[in-house]
């Protein structure tokens, strides 16, 4: 039987960090992209919009990596990949969500990554659920520039998040495509060890860094204000706020062990981090 492995969403956060680590591992992966081939990489065409070109890239594919970007329609894309996997004779389906997905939530990608989860668990494939917390990297993308500027401002009050190393959901979500059975029917909360609010994580980067940076809570209301200045769209505003009520109310400050019972070692530190991508800031 083939051990295939198909990642969607190859180009992303978690996945291009999976492709590297199932690469170094020596797996048979394929990776799933929308836009052009990732060179050396055996690649194929996907359009999460499109059924049966999710269906054309799982063909001789025993696992599937499934990861979407924040969209909008993403609860409909998940059906999609979910229904080609089954159509196309996948064994498992490993799923990456988030830790506070809940298809009954108020808050916007909350509620469409747990759709997601839901429909994925009647759809009677076998399927993993990993569930990782805030990025790590998010202080190295969408707010490295907000940093080079001095000013973090994120309407997330002074609540704990137990943020997580990208490399770290890589690593767990390595661990379960090579050995899918052991994790069935599964959910795996991935999460840092430990808490640290967006003050904390500022002053953390300031010391690594030698910067004086700050952080400034705001309102719902003035970051929905700065955003839509900046041209964003709704569904984008709608996602960071929510995130950061989830912050406000305390709802990711929860430490698990998932990382150090899998990998058997402790996830990587917010100083070890800061180290290893401070060319993102200075």
């Amino acid at each position: 039987m083939s051990d295939r492995i198909l990642i969607t969403g190859a180009t992303g956060n978690i996945g291009s960090e999976l492709l590297r680590q199932l690469q170094a591992k020596g797996a048979d992966v394929v990776a799933g992209t929308n836009s052009r081939p990732i060179p050396g990489t055996e690649s194929v065409s996907i359009d999460f919009a499109d059924r049966s070109s999710l269906e054309r890239a799982m063909k001789g594919v025993a696992t599937v990596f499934m990861v979407m970007p924040a969209h909008p329609e993403m609860a409909q894309w998940g059906e999609n990949v979910i229904d080609a996997a089954r159509n196309a004779g996948v064994s498992h389906v490993v799923r990456s969500s988030g830790s506070m997905a809940d298809e009954g939530s108020s808050r916007t990608l909350d509620r469409l990554l747990g759709l997601t989860d839901a429909y994925l668990a009647g759809s009677g494939l076998d399927y993993t659920i990993t569930a990782p917390n805030f990025f790590m990297q998010n202080f190295a993308t969408q707010l490295s520039a907000d940093f080079k500027e001095n000013v973090i401002a994120v309407p997330a009050g002074d609540g704990g998040v137990a943020w997580i190393d990208v490399r770290d959901i890589a690593a767990v979500s390595a661990e379960v495509l090579l050995n899918p059975k052991e994790y069935r029917g599964k959910t795996l909360t991935i999460t840092g060890s430990q808490p640290l609010s967006y003050a904390q994580a500022v002053e953390a980067m300031n010391r690594a860094l030698g910067t004086s940076a700050s952080y400034i809570a705001v309102s719902d209301e003035a970051a929905r204000k700065a955003m839509t200045d900046l041209g964003l769209p709704e569904f984008v505003i709608d996602v960071m706020v929510g995130l950061g009520q989830c912050v406000r109310q305390g709802h990711v400050e929860e430490t698990t062990d998932t990382v150090e019972r899998l990998l058997g070692r402790p996830p990587i530190t917010f100083e070890q981090f800061v180290q290893d991508h401070r060319t993102a800031w200075i």
